[in-house]
């Protein structure tokens, strides 16, 4: 596939239920069991959450703790000219598995500012790193995919290594940034968990990759690489269900899904007047 830059129905549930279920989520959200767990997602306009029972496991506004607390400076340091803001943009939700875009940009000292923008995907029952796409697809798959993809092919750097690469992450050391400033070389985790899942294509589902940029002068890009992978048996249920916005929703529907996203923003507290 070439390369990509990228910069259910809505209802309201009014549920009756025990004290031991999650409470009724609020108007204009939707809420879906995965079939197979014990994980319930509700989805609002302004949030996504996966909740086990009343223990919530995922959850957008539950990020804007840590995200404040990145801003904790040492005493005595001038923090007058910081400033710092980091959205969250669900792409596709797939049985238990979140992806979204992340960007954060903002200036906390040194030299320059700093920005990054990628994908992440998140399954919720394992935790924070707890998926990775080379787990759940055949890696022989992903490496044909990637070796015939135009756009990573304009970026070989070493012709032998890249014909007799036999795992991602050699594939991914006979590549260059180019003069677009890919970052291939730090790509192995980007293939891994910095994905989204766009639409099913007969028996294979279509996966966006985000990879980052090469160097600081470049910061703040991205370059998604799209690839289609077989559905394992397996997981084609699950996949069905997300095409079909039965359970979760695939990329190319996310704004008919209403996905939500949500954006925080720090700024430096105000000097105390005398």
């Amino acid at each position: 596939m070439a390369r990509m830059f990228m910069s259910s129905v809505v209802m309201v549930a009014l549920v009756a239920a025990p004290a031991s279920t999650p409470a009724p989520a609020p108007a204009e959200s939707r809420m879906w069991k995965v079939t197979g767990t014990d994980v319930m997602f509700v989805q609002s306009p302004k949030d996504l959450r996966a909740l086990r029972g009343n223990k919530e496991l995922f959850g957008l506004q539950s990020r804007k703790a840590e995200f404040l607390s990145k801003f904790e400076a040492e005493p005595e340091t001038d923090v007058s000219d910081w400033e710092a803001s980091e959205s969250l943009n669900v792409l596709s939700v797939v049985g238990p598995w979140v992806s979204y875009e992340q960007s954060a940009s903002g200036y906390t000292g040194g030299a320059h500012p700093y920005a990054h923008t990628g994908y992440v995907t998140q399954d919720v029952t394992k935790g924070k790193d707890g998926f990775s796409l080379l787990d759940v697809f055949a890696e022989k798959d992903v490496l044909a995919a990637l070796k015939a993809d135009g756009f990573v092919r304009k970026h070989i750097d070493d012709e032998e290594a890249f014909k007799n690469a036999a795992t991602v992450e050699s594939l991914l050391e006979s590549l260059g940034p180019g003069e677009d400033c890919v970052g291939f070389e730090y790509g192995l985790d980007s293939v891994k968990r910095s994905v989204a899942f766009h639409h099913v294509e007969g028996d294979k589902v279509a996966v966006r990759i985000a990879f980052g940029y090469f160097g600081e002068m470049c910061r703040g890009n991205k370059f998604v690489v799209g690839v289609l992978l077989p559905i394992p048996k397996t997981l084609r249920p699950a996949f069905d269900r997300a095409a079909k916005r039965e359970e979760g929703f695939l990329m190319k529907d996310a704004k008919a899904a209403k996905a939500p996203s949500v954006q925080f923003t720090w700024e430096p507290p105000k000097p105390k007047t005398p």
